[in-house]
């Protein structure tokens, strides 16, 4: 298990270091990992023409051996990115779609408190 636990959180590491290159002038672009709770979030962060931005653009949790996608303000499709970095489909979990609405989706709605 711990080696499983270990591969998905590199692949998530590795998918969130791609959101660095979004840094700019007046936001930067913060990625949190915490290991020992299995949280994983990049937040955009700064002021924009004198107002406020804070935004997390991606957070994924690990619970149980399946990686839950939280949150998605991206275009990007991780869940298929996971699955091309050799992850399987049902370990991968939509956080933001009610599971009632999901029952024939290609990955599974998963709620975590």
């Amino acid at each position: 298990m711990e080696s499983t636990i270990t591969f998905y959180q590199q692949c998530i590491k590795t998918i969130l270091a791609h959101y660095e290159s979004l840094r700019t002038e007046e936001t930067n672009i913060e990625l949190i990992y915490d290991d020992e709770r299995m949280h994983y979030m990049v937040l955009r962060v700064g002021w924009v023409s004198q107002k406020r931005m804070y935004l997390c653009l991606l957070h994924m949790d690990i619970v149980d051996e399946t990686i839950i996608i939280q949150c998605n303000n991206t275009e990007d499709r991780v869940a298929s990115e996971l699955v091309q970095m050799g992850i399987p489909k049902e370990h991968i979990g939509l956080g933001f779609i009610p599971p009632e609405t999901c029952s024939d989706a290609e990955f599974k709605a998963r709620m975590r408190f």
